[in-house]
């Protein structure tokens, strides 16, 4: 039979455990500035003693017969219970300094950046979707339900390149008809635009658009149908002796076929599945000869503590429970306040370490950009790696070469012979111009471009120059060779 043995036993560990106002911070400085607003907004809209910047309409004096807040509205916290009133004297002339820190409030500006802000969000445009597009065209058809029902099974497998992958099979069980129900439902997706959707693959995809130009029978859909593969390979000599051709002749037909779109929607603006919009915290301007960082803050909401909220904390005739609760909401909406404060400080002095280090990038480009590295950084600014890297991630700064991510400006690198050093990024645009430069019918290899790279004193490994290579989508150079 088998004993059980339970026992208790007592045990000591260190557990580092992140207080909730450690967690906001962590999150506000992690938070792009488009994202950070709506979290601000929904701050604003929970705690009713932070208000805007500029919106003095709040501080005025409350009606003679406005109510008192009513102690079932109080929700106090144990730490808003045990805060002390000396501490909270305290919080309350931080506040002040904080106050005292802002430029004067200027209500005239502040509608008119609002409005501005307005403008910007009323711009953007709502991109249409590929399956609105095609619903929209399947109104114009006279089809009965279930036709209709299989097209728009078909229409929301659709991807955002226009390819249909999905099985007919697995749809044909879900909609619960034949397979055969499901292939005309395809078809006719196929005849709607752009040209091409809902092919099922590339090879497909250009047959379709042969198809709509007449050359079904060509001989450029005789090449994609019989030797789609080998072109992928760049097996010329090949195909050209299978097809009876010259390799002249093979030629003009391959350009034929790469002015098809390598898939349906390529090219369309208006069928792309996301768009992505930033707001550029920062940027780098250059001043007597040298780069300077400055904030933008005409996105960012500028909060403050309510003046009236204070004023009910004074009166002697406001409620116990309705000061402990304002108490509460003030303690909470300062640590809002504190963590933007340290949000900006952070990302300005991480912005002001790379236009420091960065002088010959911002001034010449990307060949200039140097490495660097966040625990390079960190160390500077006396912060932690970590902190450094949840700083950067998805922040914008405007430089005189382009809106560019904060993390842009971290990468690994190289010291060259001469003892510049250069960033990995560089290394790749200088690949990138010696196979610009190279004779398309020798084209170099990576062993060439490497050995090309030591000699302007970049010491890279063939191997590292495959990587760079194939990291920014260029073939290798028997792919890239041409034939005559």
């Amino acid at each position: 039979m088998q004993e059980f043995n339970l026992s208790q036993n007592q045990s000591l560990r260190q557990e580092q455990i992140l207080a909730p106002t450690q967690i906001q911070s962590l999150e506000l400085l992690m938070a792009p500035m488009m994202e950070l607003q709506a979290r601000l907004d929904t701050e604003l809209s929970i705690n009713p003693v932070l208000e805007l910047e500029g919106n003095d309409s709040i501080n005025e004096s409350p009606d003679a017969g406005e109510k008192p807040i009513q102690s079932e509205e109080v929700t106090g916290t144990a730490e808003a219970e045990n805060l002390k009133d000396e501490e909270f004297a305290s919080l309350v002339h931080l506040t002040e300094e904080w106050h005292n820190s802002l430029p004067v409030g200027n209500s005239t500006r502040y509608k008119a950046d609002e409005e501005k802000y307005q403008y910007f969000l009323d711009s953007i445009v709502d991109v249409p979707s590929i399956q609105n597009a095609l619903l929209d065209q399947l109104t114009f058809l006279d089809l009965s339900k279930e036709e209709k029902d299989n097209v728009e099974l078909i229409i929301g497998s659709i991807d955002h390149q226009g390819y249909f992958t999905t099985p007919l099979e697995d749809l044909a069980v879900i909609a619960g008809t034949d397979l055969e129900g499901m292939s005309k439902a395809l078809k006719v997706v196929q005849c709607f635009e752009p040209v091409a959707i809902g092919a099922r693959n590339l090879q497909e995809s250009l047959l379709i658009q042969l198809d709509k130009q007449g050359k079904s029978k060509s001989k450029a859909a005789v090449l994609v149908r019989k030797y789609l593969d080998e072109l992928a390979v760049n097996h010329i000599p090949q195909i050209a002796e299978s097809m009876k051709l010259t390799i002249s002749e093979l030629q003009v037909i391959i350009d034929e076929v790469r002015k098809l779109k390598p898939f349906p929607c390529f090219g369309l603006n208006s069928f792309k599945s996301r768009t992505l919009y930033v707001l550029a915290e920062l940027e780098i301007v250059k001043k007597d000869g040298v780069y300077i960082v400055n904030m933008i803050t005409t996105h960012q909401p500028k909060l403050r503590i309510s003046e009236y909220y204070m004023r009910l904390l004074e009166n002697k005739n406001t409620a116990s429970e309705a000061k402990e609760y304002i108490k509460q909401k003030v303690l909470q909406g300062n640590n809002i306040i504190r963590s933007l404060e340290q949000r900006q400080d952070t990302i300005l002095k991480i912005a002001e370490v790379i236009a420091d280090t960065q002088f010959d990038f911002l001034e010449n480009g990307i060949e200039f950009l140097k490495p660097s590295t966040m625990k390079q950084v960190a160390d500077k600014i006396d912060m932690h790696e970590t902190t450094v890297s949840r700083a950067v991630s998805q922040k914008y700064v405007q430089t005189p070469q382009g809106l560019l991510e904060l993390r842009f400006f971290f990468t690994g690198g190289y010291q060259s012979d001469s003892g510049d050093l250069l960033s990995s990024r560089s290394v790749i645009e200088k690949i990138k111009e010696i196979i610009d430069e190279e004779d398309n019918l020798k084209p170099y290899s990576d062993d060439a471009i490497a050995e090309n790279l030591k000699d302007q004193g970049i010491p890279v490994a063939r191997r590292t120059v495959a990587k760079y290579r194939e990291e920014v989508g260029i073939p290798s150079s028997r792919l890239r060779r041409q034939y005559k």
